[in-house]
C-alpha cells in the first residue's frame, strides 16, 4: 500500500500562487510527490472547498477552476466528511482550544486519524502541533 500524504490548503495555495512566500519551497515538494510511485495524495472535501474559495477570492475564477482540474487530473483521493467525522472533529477543537484551529483543520485531523494518515503536506504549523509529520517541517 502506498504511503498516503494529506494535502492541506496552505500547500495547495503555495503551489498555485507564485507570490506566496512558500511557493519556492512548495514546488519541488509537489513535483516529488506527484512523481513518486510510493505516495498516494489525498485531501478532504473541506480542504477542496476552502482552497477553491481562497484562490477564487484572492486570484481568479480561472485559477480556482484550474485547481479543481488539478485535483482530478492527478487522481488525488478525496475523503468526504460526514456527521460522525464532523462530530469527532470537536475533540480536536476542544483539545487545542488555545490554538486558533479552523473547523476544516479539525475535520482534516479526524480524517487523518481515521484513515491512519501520518504525513501532511502543509505550511500550517497546526498539523505539527497535533503530532502529524509535516512536509516540509513547518518549524524550519
Amino acid at each position: 500500500m502506498a504511503n498516503r500524504i494529506f494535502i492541506d490548503t496552505s500547500a495547495f495555495y503555495a503551489i498555485i500562487d507564485k507570490r506566496d512566500q512558500a511557493h519556492s519551497k512548495a514546488i519541488p515538494i509537489w513535483d516529488a510527490l506527484i512523481e513518486s510511485s510510493d505516495s498516494e495524495l489525498c485531501v478532504s472535501n473541506g480542504v477542496i472547498s476552502e482552497t477553491y474559495t481562497l484562490i477564487r477570492y484572492r486570484l481568479s475564477f480561472e485559477i480556482a477552476s484550474e485547481f479543481l482540474r488539478i485535483v482530478g487530473d492527478y487522481g488525488i483521493l478525496v475523503f468526504y466528511s460526514d456527521t460522525a467525522v464532523e462530530r469527532n472533529a470537536y475533540y480536536w477543537l476542544e483539545k487545542y482550544k488555545d490554538v486558533k484551529l479552523s473547523f476544516v483543520d479539525a475535520v482534516s485531523f479526524q480524517i487523518m486519524k481515521e484513515h491512519k494518515i501520518k504525513h501532511e503536506f502543509t505550511f500550517d504549523n497546526h498539523f505539527e502541533i497535533t503530532g502529524f509529520y509535516c512536509l516540509p517541517l513547518t518549524s524550519s
